[in-house]
């Protein structure tokens, strides 16, 4: 049996932050579920309580327009706690609130930035028109 692999460059995808454009070459989602277990007389154990923690969204890329404004934009929105809604590649997060974020200004003609977002909102869908 032959297979053909073919290699592609994939092109970084404009992801909207609040006010800001962030062009993102790597994604990375988390979410876990937390348990509160309880012992049995038996000595066994039972779980008690069950609840999904926030999910972390980290999006890294460039920032090419306005970039020297996007370590005061993400500033102030880790500050004030601001939620904003991102679309990703079809998916929707609602809610997002900014738990980190870093650049680097390298002396090209953008940033190189990553930024953590964390939302507790179910991921939805992109509507298709």
């Amino acid at each position: 049996m032959n297979s053909v692999t073919t290699i592609t460059r994939r092109e970084a995808v404009p992801v909207v932050i609040g006010n800001m454009t962030l062009w993102c070459e790597g994604f990375k989602a988390a979410a876990v579920r937390t348990f509160a277990e309880e012992p049995l007389v038996t000595g066994g154990g039972t779980i008690t309580n069950t609840c999904p923690k926030a999910m972390k969204l980290t999006f890294s890329g460039r920032i090419c327009e306005g970039s020297a404004d996007f370590v005061k934009t993400a500033s102030d929105m880790l500050r004030s706690g601001q939620s904003c809604t991102v679309t990703y590649r079809g998916l929707v997060f609602s809610g997002c609130r900014v738990q980190s974020f870093n650049s680097e200004d390298k002396g090209e003609d953008f940033i190189y930035a990553v930024i953590t977002l964390v939302t507790a909102e179910a991921v939805g869908e992109e509507e298709s028109s």
